[in-house]
């Protein structure tokens, strides 16, 4: 296996800005020769005596009958450890599934514990206390901890939404422009919580933003969370991250894909997720031998299990009739919300704009704490929502509600309000 220092070499050689954005941690990083490489080389032999799971002796797992009434098709894979960056064949059917997509040069996906692993597996390994991590106001409250709590980061807001009721690019290029040392750049579309994706130009502007910037390093991850998921037909369905790898000098700029099945196949449960780099082969396989790394430190291996599910689902040629077929479901609660809340007094509740995913913003007037609307709504209403101080909103998640009760729920807060 390759030295931390051999692999730093190899990234200052193919892609100057991802070794610029790494973390002590990140530089640090380098797959142990342990067990699981140990193991790895070992596969295939007639004697295998390495991982520590128990099997028949041939590579099959051993387990109760009321456990193995449970799977379905391959069940020793299914019930055995997984190889640290996922099973291999699903890695080549999500690699199948992005290059459909875009044909920008990447890696392997390496596979995650959900898509907040991915984000974490980022955090590790560019960000510290020196490093600014740019994010939307309003954004995903995890991303907070992710990036603040857990890495000590600077985070750097810029208003998502401008007076205009459209993206705020220029308040994204001010913000980049504090990035000090270093910067990660978190991009979420469909977004969490604001429910919104780019118009085609929004995004060229975005894009073009990064594709100019001329100061310190940017690691820009691409979170894809709610990726497929749009009602309008003018706004971006493709990942910007092939738009960045293609666009963005490797001088200056990473890509980086955090994407998964939570709902991409409305798998939430399984927890499923996958981290992927653009570049060279040679600089994404020292990032994927780094990411390993710390998952080996941390969590050791994802879930065989669950992996299996995914690799049947992937492999059955009617699944995205299937989820496009859901996702119409989908389309018509948001197209019932979008007409509720344009009948709202606009002086005390204001729709935010929303166009994908499965959220929407109800910013209610400056006059009122929204955390005491929320429990009035509880505990007067019986109706539940997310409070947002940042705006000063309620967030909407109408994934999660019925398409007949969505009136009613919208009466609800407006009789609060």
């Amino acid at each position: 296996m390759p030295t931390a220092d051999e692999l730093n070499a190899t990234l200052a050689a193919h892609h100057p800005a991802a070794f610029a954005c790494l973390s002590t941690m990140g530089r640090e990083a380098a797959f142990p020769t342990g067990i699981p490489a140990q193991a790895a080389e070992a596969r295939g032999v007639e004697l295998q005596a390495t991982l520590g799971q128990l099997t028949d002796g041939q590579g099959r797992a051993i387990v109760p009958d009321a456990l193995d009434s449970l799977s379905r098709g391959d069940g020793s894979t299914a019930y055995l450890y997984s190889p640290v960056t996922g099973l291999p064949r699903l890695r080549a059917l999500w690699h199948e599934r992005l290059r459909r997509q875009g044909s920008a040069p990447m890696s392997l996906p390496l596979v995650t514990l959900g898509l907040t692993h991915g984000l974490s597996l980022c955090a590790d390994m560019f960000t510290d206390a020196q490093t600014d991590v740019v994010v939307p106001t309003p954004m995903w409250g995890n991303y907070r901890l992710v990036f603040g709590f857990r890495r000590q980061a600077s985070l750097v807001g810029w208003n998502f939404f401008n007076d205009a009721g459209g993206l705020d690019v220029q308040a994204f290029a001010d913000a980049i422009a504090k990035v000090r040392t270093r910067g990660v750049v978190i991009l979420n579309f469909p977004g969490n919580p604001t429910g919104y994706s780019p118009t085609e130009a929004e995004a060229k502007a975005l894009v073009d933003v990064l594709a100019a910037h001329d100061g310190p390093p940017l690691t820009v991850i691409l979170d894809d969370a709610y990726h497929g998921f749009v009602f309008e037909p003018d706004i971006v369905v493709r990942s910007l991250f092939w738009e960045v790898a293609e666009r963005c000098s490797p001088d200056k700029v990473l890509a980086v894909k955090v994407g998964g099945c939570t709902k991409e196949l409305l798998f939430f449960g399984g927890r499923v997720g996958f981290l992927t780099f653009a570049g060279p082969a040679a600089a994404t396989a020292a990032l994927v031998n780094k990411a390993q790394t710390i998952t080996r430190a941390t969590v050791n291996c994802p879930p065989a299990a669950t992996q299996v599910m995914a690799i049947e689902a992937l492999a059955d040629p009617a699944v995205d009739q299937q989820i496009a077929a859901i996702r119409m479901q989908l389309d018509e609660r948001y197209r019932i919300l979008k007409t509720e809340l344009a009948g709202l007094d606009g002086d005390r509740l204001r729709p935010l704009p929303f166009n994908a995913g499965f959220f929407a913003l109800i910013q209610v007037h400056e006059s009122l704490d929204v955390h005491a609307v929320r429990r009035r709504l509880l505990s007067e209403q019986s109706a539940g929502v997310i409070a947002l101080p940042s705006v000063n909103a309620l967030r909407v998640a109408f994934c999660s509600i019925g398409k007949d009760d969505i009136p009613e729920l919208v009466a609800r807060i407006s009789r609060v309000v």
